[in-house]
């Protein structure tokens, strides 16, 4: 299936994906930024669209974690060696990873504080005992993960800068869309 795709190309629904998982994440990640910042009295609003975000990210990172294994396999530029692409594959497969199991923690500690999930206002019920323990275990790799996946976007965009250079790979390829 992948000798279907030209080089530098991935198929429709990994493209899909990647703008909803982009569009999504920007947004949320305003929501990260600010919902510490707020007083604590005045973030059930923001808590809401955390929560809320924080799923459809989750559930489209797990559809494309599953994609990338069973989806066509993309083919490197034109004029860049494999193995530099696949590095850089494998740095964009670890990023999804992390918003997973960000999502997937995130869940957990949710229920460790003690409350209910929502999704856009529906109640997702809390299917976990409230413990200290699950918060603290939870809270702070809920945390660490978001300066991971930080440095990973970080490290991903230094070696897609030193890849355009390199082999004229282009910048577009580091935004969602057809070319990878």
């Amino acid at each position: 299936m992948s000798a279907q795709l030209g080089p530098g190309e991935q198929d429709r629904f990994a493209t899909m994906l990647g703008w909803a998982i982009f569009v999504t994440f920007f947004i949320l990640f305003f929501n990260i930024i600010n919902l510490p910042r707020t007083p604590l009295g005045e973030r059930e609003g923001m808590q809401l669209w955390h929560d809320s975000l924080g799923w459809v990210v989750g559930v489209l990172c797990l559809i494309r974690l599953y994609w990338f294994a069973a989806g066509p396999r993309p083919r490197p530029p034109e004029g860049m060696p494999e193995d530099s692409f696949s590095h850089s594959r494998a740095i964009l497969f670890m990023l999804v990873l992390v918003f997973a199991v960000e999502f997937l923690i995130g869940i957990f500690y949710a229920w460790g504080e003690g409350r209910n999930l929502n999704f856009f206002g529906a109640v997702v019920p809390q299917l976990v005992e409230t413990s200290e323990t699950l918060r603290i275990s939870t809270g702070y790799p809920h945390s660490a993960l978001a300066f991971y996946y930080l440095m990973l976007f970080t490290i991903w965009l230094v070696l897609g800068w030193w890849q355009n250079r390199k082999y004229g790979a282009g910048w577009r390829r580091l935004f969602p869309g057809e070319k990878v």
